[in-house]
């Protein structure tokens, strides 16, 4: 993977990475705000010179997984609001028809 540098005082903790391409500065975390929560995204060299990042695949998958179970949800709500907009015509018309029968009916009494 990368080079390590153990820091004074860690008998057992694993040591931080060093940036494998300039090897100068330690690799600092990168993440993002998820709702309430904060999720790792990846790694990145602070060094202004050095572009170096890794990306933890992983979880960019789990994201855009949820974005893509996000527009399959946005597409049912709209077929459904679609098909409750028909159906609410039927019952208007048939409602129409109840009301006409009702006064015609009433003509007969």
């Amino acid at each position: 993977m990368t080079d390590t540098k153990r820091r004074q005082g860690q008998r057992g903790a694993t040591p931080k990475d060093i940036c494998p391409k300039c090897g100068k500065e330690y690799l600092k975390t990168a993440g993002g705000r998820d709702g309430r929560g904060w999720k790792r995204i990846g790694q990145y060299c602070p060094n202004p010179a050095c572009d170096y990042m890794i990306k933890d695949l992983v979880e960019l998958n789990d994201l855009e997984e949820g974005a893509k179970k996000g527009t399959d949800k946005e597409e049912e709500i709209k077929q459904l609001t679609a098909e409750f907009v028909k159906t609410h015509e039927q019952l208007n018309k048939l409602a129409e028809q109840i009301n006409e029968l009702e006064k015609g009916s009433e003509k007969y009494d």
